[in-house]
């Protein structure tokens, strides 16, 4: 039984260990600095900007998340004070 006991024990403990060890070895994602990157993905947001204001009557309150973080990401990404500030 003290056989079966510490096997567990292990496998409890080596499982979170070596996942652990895999999501810190693993490679970051690299940023977007390629300009026409940059420029599709700003192209992406400002369509779901679009989106969001055109069917704004079908949800309003989302519709209305939605564009208040696409304003406040766009601000914060240029330096810009929030609606707090």
């Amino acid at each position: 039984m003290p056989a079966v006991t510490l096997l567990v024990l292990l496998v409890v403990v080596a499982v979170p260990v070596a996942y652990w060890l895999g999501r810190t070895s693993a490679p970051a994602a690299p940023l977007a600095t390629d300009p026409a990157e940059l420029a599709e993905r700003d192209a992406f947001i400002e369509q779901l900007r679009e989106l969001a204001w055109q069917h704004r009557d079908v949800s309003p309150e989302l519709s209305t998340i939605v564009i208040d973080e696409i304003a406040q990401r766009h601000r914060k990404g240029r330096g810009l004070p929030g609606p707090g500030a």
